[in-house]
């Protein structure tokens, strides 16, 4: 171990003084880093480099974890509206979970009077804060079953009594918030593994344990994530099902019924995943399609000197045959195929949208040679090359208008 990090040999004061100082650098660094990422986000930089977004840059080529990256560059674009914010950030005033707290709220009439109120605080007390000043409907109300432990070492001696008996010797102690099932448990808490789901079984109610298993409810609860790795071939699944989904699923178990008999709720969704997955595929791409049928037109007289269209005979348009996008996308892997200068390639496999790389309106034709995938961010970065950003910019906000008068209308 090197010795700068044996602090043995140090004074309190000294070691006091140190901490001290460390954390203000640490703070004017953090403020050095966010403009940095404002920066290289408004150059576009983390698309050349072969990142779909600057959290997958942040990720992937700067070493970060998910939650520190995705705090990092919330509170980035918190600073790039508000530039006074990295000050506050370089004097301690404001840290990042503050920042990532406040983003949903801020706008130019409010900002200065939130970020003085939320100055110096902690992120409990700034969620209070915030809490009071934007109120949230009430959560929905949700009991779930309390984990039980697999094995007991000993069992003391209040348990053996009859559970009257055992109940008023030894009461249970009243649970944490966390074991309340008001905040993060909305449903489906029995899908947390692949084995043993059948059905929502965490739903089934409420079972209180006094004595040693009821020390389990005392231990934090891990947090929770969508895909949770058990082994090295099996997830636990969480997410939030609405009554409608809850519906669609037992609706499916029934007509699953002869395929899975003993109604494996893993199982069912592997047969939806999959029939979707086909269906995707061949609306998008044309995996499994037969080709379109195209009425060939009698092609015009041309005069003296003059071509012919380009794209073949007849109306030029804007679709691509299904043999294209089948080729294509076994060509490049289901996969955004831009690659950066030092040959990286974007592992974007989200948005996808097919790009022409001899653009559209530039007489680029529908066919395979021509056609990629790209992710949506270096599709808009390939837009942005040929056209100019005042261009895009300009199509859309377009869009944007157009899109608002439709909702209006309808």
């Amino acid at each position: 171990m090197s010795n700068q990090y044996r602090l043995v040999g140090l004074g309190n004061s000294e070691l006091l003084s140190g901490l001290s100082e460390l954390a203000r650098q640490s703070n004017v660094l953090t403020a050095q880093l966010l403009a940095h990422l404002v920066e290289l986000e408004q150059r576009m930089l983390h698309l050349e480099l072969g990142f779909s977004s600057l959290f997958a840059y942040c990720v992937d080529s700067l070493g970060m974890s998910e939650g520190s990256a995705g705090r990092r560059v919330t509170a980035a674009r918190v600073c790039r509206q508000f530039p006074e914010v990295f000050e506050r950030v370089a004097r301690g005033e404001l840290h990042l979970c503050a920042l990532c707290a406040l983003a949903p709220h801020l706008n130019s009439e409010n900002a200065a009077e939130l970020f003085e109120t939320c100055r110096g605080k902690a992120r409990r007390k700034v969620e209070e804060l915030l809490a009071a000043r934007f109120p949230r409907p009430d959560v929905r109300e949700q009991i779930r079953r309390l984990p039980v432990r697999a094995q007991v070492a000993a069992v003391p001696a209040e348990a053996q009594l009859p559970p009257s008996r055992a109940s008023e010797a030894s009461p249970s102690p009243p649970l944490p918030a966390e074991m309340t099932g008001m905040q993060g448990m909305q449903g489906m808490q029995g899908m947390q593994g692949m084995q043993g789901m059948q059905g929502m079984q965490g739903m089934q109610g409420m079972q209180v344990h006094s004595g040693p298993v009821a020390s389990a409810v005392s231990e934090p609860r891990r947090r929770a994530r969508e895909l949770e790795p058990l082994s090295a071939d099996r997830f636990g699944v969480h997410f939030t099902a609405d009554a409608e989904l809850r519906d669609l699923i037992e609706r499916a178990r029934a007509l699953a019924s002869h395929r899975l008999p003993n109604g494996d709720l893993a199982g069912l969704i592997k047969l939806m995943a999959a029939r979707f997955v086909r269906q995707e595929e061949k609306r998008r791409f044309g995996i499994g399609a037969r080709p379109r049928r195209v009425k060939l037109q009698t092609a015009p007289a041309l005069s003296a000197g003059q071509e012919a269209p380009p794209g073949g005979v007849g109306k030029r348009g804007r679709y691509v045959p299904v043999k294209v996008r089948r080729e294509t996308h076994t060509r490049d892997g289901g996969q955004c195929s831009f690659v950066s200068a030092d040959g990286r390639r974007c592992s974007a496999r989200a948005f996808l949208e097919l790009d022409h790389r001899k653009p559209f309106a530039r007489q680029g034709a529908p066919d395979a040679p021509n056609i990629r995938l790209l992710c949506r961010a270096h599709n808009l970065l390939h837009a942005r090359n040929c056209f100019g950003t005042l261009h895009i910019a300009a199509k859309v906000a377009a869009r944007k208008r157009s899109r608002s008068t439709a909702i209006e209308v309808g």
